[in-house]
Parts: structure tokens; sequence; C-alpha cells
């Protein structure tokens, strides 16, 4: 039954690895710049040890409350992009993916209440 939100954690952990070991590569992704040691710094610690916490915290403690947090986050990370796709004008190809990318981590994760 926890399959499905585990692999959710697992993307989160992962997704968190890299941001931590690979920050250049993951901002060219993203499409930032980071400015100079701060913004390489804030690359690591947010896109990097705070996902990388986040899906490894749902792995470990394997509480359904856990997945529905950081579920309901990746969701709401979802709806604040087609906020931004309506008012920034921000409809590229990339930010929709982005809106379905977080939708279905979220959405996996929020299984964990089925």
């Amino acid at each position: 039954m926890m399959l499905v939100p585990n692999c959710g954690a697992a993307v989160t952990a992962a997704l968190g690895c890299l941001g931590l070991l690979f920050p250049s590569a993951v901002s060219r992704v993203l499409g930032i710049r980071p400015d100079g040691p701060l913004g390489m710094s804030e690359l690591r610690a947010t896109y990097g040890g705070f996902f990388m916490c986040l899906g490894i915290g749902c792995l470990v403690v394997q509480s359904a409350p856990a997945f529905t947090i950081v579920g309901a986050a990746w969701c709401a990370a979802a709806v604040a992009r087609l906020v931004s796709a309506a008012v920034d004008h921000s409809r590229s190809w990339q930010n929709l993916a982005g809106i379905g990318f977080e939708a279905g981590v979220g959405l996996s994760m929020l299984a964990a209440q089925i």
C-alpha cells in the first residue's frame, strides 16, 4: 500500500542528492543562475539538503502524515507554478512539464492516505 508514496519519497530524496552534489547542473536545468558562493550554497541547501531530508525522512518514518505533508508541499509547488503561468505569462513547455512533475510526485505521496 505504501509503494507509490515511497516512490515519491525516493524521487524527492534523489533530487535532493542531485541538488547537493551537482548544484551547477541543477541550476541549468531549472534556469536559475547562482550569484557567487552564496548562490551556490543556497542551491545546495534548498534543492539539495532540504529535498534530500524530506524524502529520506518519509522513507525512514513510513508515516502517512509525513507523506501527506511532503505530498501537499509538492502539490502546492504545482499550484504556485500554475499561478505563475497565468500571472507571469510563463507558459513554456518546461514550466508546464514542471507542473505535471510536481503534481505527479505530490499525488503519489498523497496516495499514503488511500
